[in-house]
């Protein structure tokens, strides 16, 4: 019930976020929860519960406080976790002094009964979380009494949020592979650009194209190991490569023969020098000429699932060096860092480890 806390750099991109379902829904949140999760550093008014976006809430609580202006309520509910405020505008049609038929003005009774509120009514309440004068309330677009005289609505809301916590939003949602990798790489763009002088953003940009066009590649192909030169054979990625270093004159690329010439083989080095230094390649030794294995395949993701496994009753979980310490003294001594932390990554967004805190992990 409690959220996890997510850092700026750990957000999932703002572009991903359609893709889970629970953006475009109303979160049936405990209002201890919509008072603690965290508010997103790319898009204000957006909130993460254990990375999922939430945009919309949906709470069902006690009137505890009512606050009546000219247009609309200001409310407090408790739903038994905390007490939050509602901003809830009056229906226009309860405003007007029209003279209406009798069906109509039945209508208006009923719609007052239902959203003239106060202290002590059972309310059910729609709408987006907000700050306000540095406290967090919610914007009512949906508002309206609920007569419950036999609890009925209490009981079944008191049972089914248990079941959405345990079954959804205590579940990391899980991307596409293709956009997993993406989030994964995320971090070495921002890396990358440092590592580069400004004049060469060009050359830079053609790098990044390039890598991640052979991490697809190798994901989409479920490759687990590779030598360069079989990537100069891969006619798509020559065309990205040569495409890249037209920047450089046309009379360079023209008197260079076949698909290996030097520029074409200096793109692919740089990017996978990009792959590496993320992690989601390595080498076995520390001879450029040698095969390139990819982090996620094969007995790797195995051995750091296991070492974490076996720490599984420590307190405070299994820490990073510790799993790298295993790795290396048990499958290879060259495998770096920065390859462990792309498999805890992975392991983590296919909810098989977490994280108990910084770079302490156990299994899901």
């Amino acid at each position: 019930m409690c959220a996890a806390a997510i850092e700026s750099e750990d957000e999932v991109p703002s572009l991903l976020w359609g893709l889970n379902p629970i953006f475009s829904s109303y979160a049936r949140l405990y209002i201890k929860d919509i008072l603690e999760i965290k508010e997103s550093k790319q898009v204000p008014g957006i909130f993460f519960y254990n990375r999922h976006p939430i945009r919309q809430v949906d709470i069902f609580g006690t009137v505890v406080l009512i606050k009546e202006k000219d247009s609309f309520y200001i409310c407090g509910v408790d739903d038994g976790t905390g007490v939050i405020s509602c901003t809830c505008w009056k229906n226009p049609s309860t405003l007007s002094g029209m003279n209406l038929t009798d069906l109509i003005r039945n209508l208006q009774i009923a719609i007052r009964k239902k959203t003239i509120l106060e202290i002590g009514d059972l309310i059910r309440v729609r709408g987006c979380i907000r700050i306000y004068r540095q406290q967090r309330e919610i914007k009512a677009s949906v508002y309206y009494k609920v007569d419950d005289p036999m609890y009925e609505t209490q009981i079944s809301r008191m049972l089914e949020l248990p079941r959405l916590y345990r079954d959804i939003y205590d579940k990391i949602f899980q991307f596409p592979e293709e956009t997993q990798w993406s989030v994964i790489l995320e971090k070495t763009e921002k890396e990358a650009k440092i590592l580069y002088n400004h004049g060469a953003l060009d050359e830079l940009g053609s790098v990044m194209n390039l890598s991640k066009k052979i991490r697809d590649f190798l994901l989409r192909n479920k490759i687990q190991s590779f030598y360069m030169q079989e990537l100069e054979t891969i006619e798509d990625l020559v065309t990205l490569a040569k495409r890249g270093e037209l920047g450089t004159t046309a009379e360079q690329v023209n008197s260079k023969a076949g698909p290996c010439s030097r520029l074409i083989r200096k793109s692919f080095m740089e990017a996978i020098k990009l792959l590496q230094k993320n992690g989601v390649l390595f080498q076995k030794s520390n001879t450029s000429q040698n095969m390139y294995h990819v982090s996620i395949e094969g007995c790797i993701v195995f051995l750091a699932s296991h070492y974490i496994y076996i720490q599984l009753y420590a307190e405070k979980g299994c820490h990073l060096r510790h799993i790298l310490s295993c790795i290396q003294q048990n499958y290879n001594p060259y495998i770096t860092e920065a390859v462990v932390h792309c498999l805890l990554d992975w392991l983590e967004i296919n909810s098989e480890v977490v994280t108990t805190m910084e770079e302490y992990y156990t299994v899901f």
